[in-house]
Parts: structure tokens; C-alpha cells; sequence
């Protein structure tokens, strides 16, 4: 598989997640709702306060992981395939000696077709050090030698 054909399998597969995330958190959040008015409608006393003190800490963790997603598809978003990317970028897909790169948001270890590449953001450690970076460039991370071998 060529690397323009990578790099668009991988930012699809990165969007399926990011949306995918997103309507399972609203579904939660729902859910969430619902018992909180069903909680509401049926409980009286201390029970009925922790009751709902449960449900609104677990909304509160819902609701920052949904913002998190909304900022992962942003990231997607503000990225054009077709524009030609010649260093370590938002939206670089980077090919080193053993591993590929794709500078979008945090979404980890990838599989597709067979090829591992890490989906990272660019301000993640690794992003950060290898920010603007171009083919034949080399940098240090948690003290190992490596080379970037292609950008696109």
C-alpha cells in the first residue's frame, strides 16, 4: 500500500473512532438523564443524595470526555488531505526506520491492513520533538536515534 492510500485509511479510521466516541458519550449522557429522573421520581433521604451525587460526578466525567472527543474531530477536521506536507506537521503521515506517524489527535496505536501506525497529536512528547521536522532529519527520544524517513 502506498503512503497517500495509508495516510487516508488512517484518517478515516481516526474519524470512525472520534465520531464513534462521540455518540456513544451522548448516549451515556442520556442514559445518565434518565436515571437521574427516574432517581428523582423514586427516592427519598440520604439515600436519594448520594444517589444523585453519583450522577452528577459521572455526568461531570462524561461531559469532559466529550469535549475531549469534540477537540480530537476538531483536530481532524482543521486537517486537508490534499495538501502536499513535506514536514512534521498536523496532518503528516511520518515513516520512520520501524514505525509510522500520523499527526492528528491522540487516538494510539492503529492497525491497518496489516501496518501499525500511531495516530499521536503534535503536542504530544514525540510531537513535540519531532515538529518540523523533514525526510533525512534525525531526532532523540528517551535517549534512541531515529531517522524520518518519508513525510507526506
Amino acid at each position: 500500500m502506498d503512503l497517500s492510500t495509508l495516510k487516508l485509511k488512517v484518517h478515516q479510521k481516526c474519524l470512525h473512532l472520534a465520531l464513534t466516541k462521540i455518540e456513544d458519550l451522548k448516549s451515556e449522557l442520556e442514559s445518565l438523564k434518565e436515571a437521574s429522573n427516574a432517581d428523582i421520581k423514586s427516592s427519598v433521604g440520604d439515600k436519594y443524595e448520594t444517589g444523585r451525587s453519583m450522577i452528577i460526578l459521572e455526568k461531570e466525567k462524561l461531559v469532559a470526555q466529550l469535549q475531549d472527543a469534540y477537540k480530537m474531530k476538531k483536530a481532524l477536521d482543521l486537517i486537508d488531505l490534499g495538501k502536499s506536507v513535506n514536514k512534521v506537521s498536523l496532518g503528516a503521515l511520518v515513516k520512520e526506520s520501524d514505525n509510522f506517524y500520523y499527526f492528528s489527535a491522540n487516538f494510539g496505536a492503529l492497525e491497518i491492513a496489516d501496518v501499525k501506525v500511531f495516530a499521536l497529536s503534535t503536542l504530544s512528547p514525540l510531537g513535540q520533538v519531532m515538529l518540523n521536522k523533514t525526510p533525512g532529519d534525525s531526532y532523540k527520544f528517551r535517549g534512541t536515534q531515529s531517522i524520518i524517513e518519508e513525510v507526506l
